[in-house]
């Protein structure tokens, strides 16, 4: 809609449009990150997946040298932990769920699961913002991750066992964690700085970080064996399903209330299921939902929902995948 006053031309309701079309590049980044899993460890596709996303926002970063400099002692903090926790933690927690999901060919899974991310978000808010947890929320949690477990394993029942499908849940679910507990540290930090120039400050923290936790956890990898379509991969993931989404996703939820944002967003698991059962599942074949998992996906995606609308989220809501 358009709406023309004083001699100027205003735009309404285009907030939503902004956040689908960042819940799309967000269900593409999987297309990207998966064949990337299969030649480099999770930690050192973060470590570049940033450095190269960096190099974009530069621009930014330095023009912001000023408001950087009156960052105090928290505010720093709350960066680190920040980057720790989301970028870094919750990157590499989602593109290993990706890289251990294709030795069961389990495309949709490890993306469906981060809708759970509202859920964690209310209940850290309800922790540390000491805001109150409403009676629905308390009653659709449970449901929620029955849907998960639908989506997931159907009716099989799960070995208590970190391997296969039981480890892909958890760690799908931990990034869903992660991202959640960003959007609660982002709340400090964005008091100080917009959502461009914060954007720009963690992409840069997050080279070092994940470097040192890539020393950390022993995965080495020597740069110099980057092939150019590797390379190519991570500068189109840096302009359109990372450091882009992230500007697009912040940029539409500015002009829009986070209950309005939930519904956009499903944008996001629909061309994800699209993807996955049809010829342009990265895993090869399409991939075959049972019943269950049907059936566990309208849960999840309900229950989610009625938690959104039960109470708004945060003001501004963390959905990255770098």
């Amino acid at each position: 809609m358009v709406n023309q006053e004083g001699g100027k031309t205003h735009f309404i309701g285009i907030g939503p449009f902004f956040v689908m079309l960042a819940a799309v590049l967000w269900a593409l980044d999987a297309l990207l990150r998966t064949e990337l899993t299969k030649t480099i460890p999770s930690v050192w596709i973060v470590f570049i997946e940033h450095l190269v996303g960096f190099v974009l926002l530069s621009p930014i970063f330095f023009s912001s040298i000023s408001k950087l400099k009156d960052l105090k002692r928290n505010d720093w903090l709350a960066a680190i932990g920040l980057t720790i926790v989301s970028s870094v933690l919750g990157t590499v927690l989602f593109t290993e769920a990706l890289a251990r999901s294709f030795a069961n060919y389990d495309f949709a899974t490890p993306i469906l699961l981060q809708k759970m991310q509202p859920v964690f978000v209310i209940a850290l808010a309800a922790l540390f913002l000491r805001e109150r947890l409403f009676f629905r929320f308390i009653v659709l949690v449970p449901v929620a991750l029955v849907g998960s477990y639908l989506v997931s394993f159907g009716v099989q029942p799960i070995k208590l066992e970190f391997t296969g499908k039981e480890l892909v849940y958890v760690l799908a679910l931990g990034a869903a964690f992660a991202w959640g507990a960003g959007t609660i540290l982002s709340k400090t930090l964005l008091r100080k700085l917009g959502f461009a120039e914060a954007t720009a400050l963690r992409f840069l923290l997050a080279i070092p970080l994940s470097l040192v936790m890539a020393l950390a956890l022993g995965q080495n990898y020597s740069l110099a064996s980057l092939k150019a379509g590797e390379f190519f991969r991570f500068v189109i993931i840096a302009f359109t399903t990372g450091a882009g989404a992230v500007l697009i996703y912040y940029r539409g939820l500015q002009q829009t209330e986070a209950k309005v944002a939930t519904i956009a967003e499903l944008v996001f698991p629909a061309v994800t299921l699209a993807i996955a059962i049809s010829r342009f599942n990265p895993y090869g074949a399409p991939q075959v939902l049972s019943l269950a998992n049907i059936f566990g996906i309208i849960i999840l995606f309900c229950a989610v929902i009625a938690i959104s609308f039960d109470r708004p989220l945060p003001s501004v809501v963390e959905k990255e995948s770098s």
